[in-house]
């Protein structure tokens, strides 16, 4: 019985250790922000700081998001000689694509706008390494989307 009660002990030391000094494997210490309860901006935010990450690791040109309206933004593309190329992209009319990259490293979104003759137009490529970056991505964008939505059809319904 007296081997018993130091292992018990320890056990409950070990665990009470453990308890106190929070997960170390890996996970964040504190909830990832609700995406719903974000603004536009902040998802903006989140969008531009993913195509800052995707720029550095394949060396493309500068690209950020801004927000036109709230069912419209414009990608501005600086290329190295400075010339920026502004792309509007309607909300409603594109689709987020997460798919392998064609060298089969990484994961390539696409913003593929769906036009009037029923073809689909490209509008953005984006190359990311982890799945849960592409899929962080997509939520952020389908957030604008949802946005979008719900003002049109408050809007359609006044």
């Amino acid at each position: 019985m007296s081997r018993a009660l130091p292992w018990a002990a320890t056990a409950a030391l070990l665990a009470l250790g453990l308890l106190a000094s929070g997960c170390t494997d890996g996970y964040p210490s504190e909830d990832a922000p609700n995406v719903r309860h974000m603004t536009g901006a902040q998802h903006l935010r989140a969008l531009n700081d993913y195509l800052a990450l995707g720029a550095t690791a394949s060396g493309t040109v500068h690209r950020k998001l801004v927000s036109q309206d709230d069912c419209h933004v414009v990608l501005k593309k600086r290329r190295e000689a400075g010339q920026v190329q502004r792309i509007v992209i309607p909300l409603l009319e594109t689709s987020v694509e997460i798919a392998t990259q064609p060298t089969g490293s990484g994961l390539r979104v696409k913003l593929a706008q769906h036009l009037e003759d029923g073809e689909r137009e490209v509008r953005l490529k984006l190359d990311l390494d982890r799945w849960i970056d592409a899929v962080a991505w997509r939520s952020h964008f389908q957030q604008l989307q949802m946005n979008c939505r719900e003002i049109s059809a408050g809007a359609a319904a006044a």
